[in-house]
């Protein structure tokens, strides 16, 4: 009897067991399928959403307007250092946001949430802005749908061309981040100097998501 009584519980746990791994894997299996849907839809509508940016850019043989190679540089070197040479996502942090995760994030969600909507976002980046538009769209995209027009104005009271070195530097810096990190807050200023011993050579960056530049904040 004690033994039919341990086999049962035996079989009850596994059958238990079994059922608990078919269901996850029905759901893994419908998430995916979800979400290669929205990957699908995303390809379709992304012709249309940067034709904008594809014309200013003479798809891709002209940099944004307003800008310089110069500027451009420097603002993926403290954004996105691999912009030039990967597709849209840094997949040895695919947790941090690229210039097409912004993008992606900007353009395809009408109110994006964390999570699900982070998967979406790179997964978009990579296999629909990466592949189907050129990386000059993509800045003149980026900067615009992160309002860095309207930012130049608010703050300084002038189009974007006109700004300063310092005061592009400070954008660059605060741009779609926390209005704690406005121009001109303590917040900006630590950022500005780390960036500043950044772009000079004195620290490294940790990576991507090394937003703050830990290293250069002695």
């Amino acid at each position: 009897m004690l033994d039919a009584r341990r086999r049962a519980r035996a079989f009850g746990a596994a059958t238990a067991g079994s059922a608990l791994a078919a269901f996850a894997g029905a759901a893994l299996a419908g998430v995916i399928g979800y979400e290669a849907v929205s990957v699908a839809l995303a390809r379709v509508a992304t012709p249309a959403l940067f034709a904008r940016y594809e014309a200013e850019t003479e798809h891709g043989a002209k940099l944004p307007p307003g800008f310089s190679r110069e500027r451009i540089e420097t603002l993926l070197k403290v954004r996105d250092p691999g912009f030039w040479t990967r597709g849209g996502v840094d997949w040895s942090a695919p947790l941090a946001t690229t210039v097409a995760q912004s993008v992606a994030k900007k353009l395809y969600f009408a109110d994006f949430k964390p999570g699900f909507g982070k998967i979406r976002e790179t997964l978009i980046a990579q296999f629909a802005v990466g592949p189907l538009t050129s990386k000059s769209a993509q800045l003149a995209a980026f900067i615009d749908a992160n309002g860095w027009g309207e930012a130049a104005r608010k703050w300084f009271g002038k189009p974007l061309a006109d700004l300063d070195d310092d005061e592009f530097l400070s954008l660059v810096a605060t741009v779609d981040r926390s209005k704690d990190d406005a121009p001109g807050a303590p917040a900006d200023a630590e950022r500005m100097r780390r960036i500043e011993k950044y772009l000079a050579g004195l620290c490294e960056k940790r990576g991507l998501a090394d937003v703050w530049l830990e290293n250069c904040g002695e």
